[in-house]
């Protein structure tokens, strides 16, 4: 394909997701042959990213530019993100008095039509009683009695799904705050966020919260194990159309990265990370900043380089700190894999300057394990003792060892200053990389990541770090890709 028309939808291909195409193949009523092999082509390439099929070039190029809008429209008839924006419109023009006989028409189109429980069903209750307002005060009767038996029917079904609201907040503080500070059990929660899931008379919004704070005990707890099952159903459900939206399944998408990273299955991960950066939600940058540590880990160096490069603009521009550390963290990491550790001191350094407050507040562990590592390369062992001392980050380490993704990389760079400051001496040195390695020998992805730790850092100090080596890591079966801080 080489003319415009084909480029088109060659971009356009790329932008597709894998569950988008497994819904429209098995809800579409096409008949036409040729349309209904270019979405199979679709879908075996979004499956298969390394065995792409080409387009036959011979089929009529207007058929292409059919099959792109028809998507778009029949996407967009499902997308609940879509809906929401209809919502939020007509509760303004209700809101300003400023409603058209259109509006209406298609508020009581979608009403007489309804099927319950909707994703947005809360939102749209809701709008429903404004709009219940709006037609009493202007004795608009017909239209009232429908609004009302409306309201009344689902009356208990929006009580309850406003209390399974109220449930799964207080289940979301149990468990963000276990993860950040250790704080208290959120075990008792699970079986809560399994049955909301499962409840196929609760509205998708409630549904789908439940299993994204399920997914996230579970990483609290370590029980990856279970993670699998839950995608599973997931999958069930976008390839039928339920809670779809393109945000809703990168976000999916990034979950899937995490859990294979966690298993070690990089190449898995490498696939739903690229999924996860095809569409820009808020989330974006987070999403990149996760695939660029799996293509760390597996060596694709310069890739990870390249793609971070190709972000700058959406890392400018961000207003979250958590990403923009995130990402000047593993961007100064990524320069340090292809080679080039003076700039990646250089940028981290001018980085600390700029955010400082933000990175002591947010993420400064590893912020300042990727800024000592580039210190390292380029062996400036005093400036690491140097800025350890100036933001105290040794007092900071002992509260964010409690931490649940801890592990000890900023402490066995520090230490090996010290070594080579001559502040202690080879025994010394090894009995503080062994001492603060063994609470996290027991966690297997702590293990691998120390183990590539100690690969990683072997070059500076090989005697130290061989020894440890082969006091703990020699009789793992993991295989081991160095590029630890990812």
């Amino acid at each position: 394909m080489s003319t415009p028309a084909y480029k088109a939808f060659r971009s356009f291909a790329s932008s597709l997701l894998p569950h988008q195409l497994s819904w429209v193949l098995n809800n579409h009523q096409l008949k036409d042959p040729q349309k209904i092999r270019i979405l199979e082509i679709l879908q075996h390439n979004l499956q298969n990213p390394d065995n792409t099929r080409l387009f036959p070039t011979e089929f009529d190029k207007r058929k292409y530019s059919y099959i792109k809008k028809w998507l778009i429209r029949k996407l967009s008839d499902i997308d609940v993100d879509v809906f929401y924006q209809w919502l939020c419109y007509l509760d303004e023009k209700i809101m300003t008095d400023s409603l058209s006989l259109n509006d209406e028409d298609q508020i009581m189109h979608y009403l007489q039509n309804y099927k319950h429980p909707t994703y947005y069903f809360l939102r749209f209750y809701e709008l429903m009683q404004n709009y219940r307002h709006f037609l009493l005060i202007r004795v608009r009767h017909d239209n009232y009695d429908l609004t009302g038996s409306f309201l009344q029917k689902y009356e208990s079904d929006y009580k309850r799904g406003q209390a399974v609201f109220q449930q799964l907040h207080d289940a979301t503080r149990d468990i963000v705050s276990q993860y950040k500070l250790a704080g208290k059990d959120s075990r008792k929660w699970e079986q809560t966020l399994v049955e909301i899931f499962e409840d196929e008379a609760l509205d998708g919004l409630n549904r789908y919260f439940a299993i994204v704070r399920l997914t996230f005990l579970y990483y609290v707890y370590k029980e990856y194990h279970r993670l699998p099952a839950l995608f599973q159903k997931l999958d069930s459900l976008f390839s039928s159309g339920q809670f779809y939206s393109p945000r809703i399944l990168v976000n999916y998408y990034a979950n899937r990265l995490l859990a294979h990273a966690r298993e070690n299955e990089l190449e898995k991960a490498r696939y739903y990370g690229y999924l996860s950066v095809r569409y820009k939600s808020n989330d974006y940058l987070q999403y990149l900043n996760n695939l660029s540590a799996v293509l760390m880990r597996k060596g694709e160096n310069k890739e990870a380089l390249q793609l971070m490069t190709n972000a700058f603009p959406e890392f400018k521009k961000t207003l979250s700190s958590h990403n923009r550390i995130g990402f000047a963290s593993f961007y100064t990491q990524a320069l340090i894999r292809n080679k080039k550790a003076g700039e990646a001191v250089s940028y981290a350094s001018s980085f600390l300057d700029t955010h400082k407050e933000d990175i002591l507040r947010n993420r400064w562990h590893i912020f300042f394990t990727s800024y000592v590592y580039a210190l390292i390369e380029t062996e400036s062992y005093g400036k690491i003792l140097s800025v350890e001392k100036k933001f105290n980050l040794l007092e900071k380490e002992e509260s964010y060892r409690r931490k649940a993704g801890y592990i000890p990389s900023f402490i066995w760079i520090f230490e090996l200053a010290r070594y080579k400051e001559l502040l202690i001496n080879h025994e010394q040195l090894y009995h503080a990389l062994y001492e603060t390695s063994l609470p996290y020998v027991p966690d297997p992805h702590k293990f691998r990541l120390m183990k590539e730790m100690c690969i990683e850092l072997m070059p500076h100090e090989p005697d130290t770090f061989q020894k440890l080596f082969n006091k703990l890591f020699k009789e793992s079966t993991y295989k081991v890709t160095p590029g630890f801080l990812a």
